[in-house]
């Protein structure tokens, strides 16, 4: 919600972009540990790139026609955001060709892009990805959609639903419907709106392409027949020239992922087409099943082979796969929460004692307690409703009695049980 200033002006953030209060902050780091964890435990390393790569970079071959409208220029257009990792990464192996193969990375943070705000989609967004360079085997591919479904599933996302799709098979059924080369990306382009746009807006799109209504029916009837996947791939074997390579490939992709233990549901879609400018082969999208509807997608990804070449006279087969961590923590977000990592608040009563208050905040925190501690002149009262306002459980009194004592009283929030303890003592329970 945005505010005016006594001046008059407006104050807000800029469109696409939110804040995350404390309480929102905290829930996202521990999304975002969790998904850390998951990949380390796959193997994979980190990588940092720069938030800003050289305009020249991202304008590449390989970003396309898009990168222009949707890049965030810094001043002069030098260099711009970038606007995701793929690329970045790219770059990265063209500059370190002595990285030991194949390479497994992963980078989480934020990428811009000039979109339109809308539902679920910011223009300031988190992404998690991994990549994994210089493997061709199917088992890199199955690695990459495995790990990612490992993450959703340690985030408790259920009713997912793997979409996959052959670039080079949808290419060949386009050929099969008698497209021409030169307008297939375009076709593509139709066939992976659908989702949004529906079956009767891409038929008219493709007559607008210059197909014949009839052709633009029968073709989407037969990539939209919903059958079992075996049938489905035998179907194409049968009716589409020389698809028997890739028909084994998806066929080899469903088989690895079983093996690595992946339960959620995968569909061959044949109109799953992805970024046209730099994936080659395999292509994924995990979306989650609703008795609303199928939400936007939530994680996507597939095989670029050619990617690195364009920074480079070397190139190494890639595949990689990328979690929307800001759509995915829109459908996470919970109402309550900590405000603060504070498990105990030092609540000093009295001036006299703050010397003694700093010095309980030290020992706490020395013994890796998170502690926070009264900054102000507010009485006990006030304190207790302060630290009961940010959700934490225990409260450290140091009043003048404690303090000769040389201990310290612990409240517990919940029960409202007090308990007089010296500090060792204190740091052992509250440990617990």
């Amino acid at each position: 919600m945005s505010i005016k200033t006594p001046q008059g002006s407006v104050v807000d953030v800029p469109r696409g972009m939110r804040d995350f209060d404390p309480r929102e902050s905290i829930h996202l780091k521990e999304v975002l540990a969790v998904v850390e964890e998951i990949f380390k435990r796959h193997g994979f390393a980190p990588l940092i790139t720069p938030s800003l790569e050289n305009t020249e970079v991202l304008n590449a071959k390989a970003y396309g026609e898009e990168s222009g409208k949707e890049m965030y220029f810094m001043e002069g257009k030098e260099t711009a955001l970038r606007f995701d990792f793929t690329v970045p990464l790219a770059r990265f192996m063209a500059m370190n060709k002595d990285i030991p193969l194949p390479f497994k990375r992963y980078q989480i943070g934020s990428a811009w892009r000039r979109d339109e705000p809308q539902k679920l989609r910011y223009r300031e967004f988190t992404q998690a990805d991994i990549d994994i360079i210089g493997s061709s085997d199917i088992v890199s591919d199955a690695e990459c959609i495995a790990t990612t479904m490992d993450a959703l599933a340690a985030l408790g996302v259920r009713n997912c639903l793997i979409l996959v799709n052959s670039r080079p098979l949808l290419d060949l059924v386009l050929g099969h419907f008698k497209i021409p080369a030169d307008k297939r990306a375009n076709v593509m382009k139709i066939l992976d709106k659908m989702p949004k746009i529906g079956a009767p807006e891409a038929i008219n799109q493709l007559k607008a392409a210059g197909m014949q209504d009839n052709d633009a029916q029968v073709m989407l009837s037969f990539i939209n027949e919903r059958m079992p996947n075996d049938d489905k791939l035998k179907k194409l074997e049968v009716n589409v020239e020389n698809s028997k390579p890739e028909t084994e490939r998806l066929r080899s992709l469903i088989s690895a992922l079983h093996k690595f233990g992946v339960k959620d549901e995968v569909s061959i879609d044949l109109s799953l087409a992805r970024g046209l400018d730099y994936y080659t082969g395999l292509v994924w999208e995990v979306i989650i099943q609703t008795t609303e509807g199928k939400l936007p997608s939530i994680a996507s990804g597939g095989r670029y082979d050619r990617l690195i070449g364009s920074y480079s006279k070397s190139s190494f087969p890639a595949v990689g796969s990328s979690i929307g961590i800001s759509r995915i923590f829109e459908l996470l977000s919970k109402e309550d929460g900590p405000r603060t990592y504070a498990n105990v608040f030092i609540a000093q009563v009295g001036a006299e004692n703050l010397d003694y208050s700093i010095s309980v905040a030290n020992k706490l925190r020395d013994a890796g307690i998170y502690a926070d501690l009264n900054v102000t002149d507010k009485g006990i009262s006030k304190q207790l409703e302060y630290s009961n306002s940010l959700g934490i459980r225990f409260v450290a009194i140091a009043g003048s009695k404690e303090r000769e004592a040389g201990k310290i009283k612990i409240k517990d929030m919940q029960t409202g049980t007090e308990e007089l303890l010296d500090i060792d003592a204190a740091i052992s329970q509250l440990k617990k």
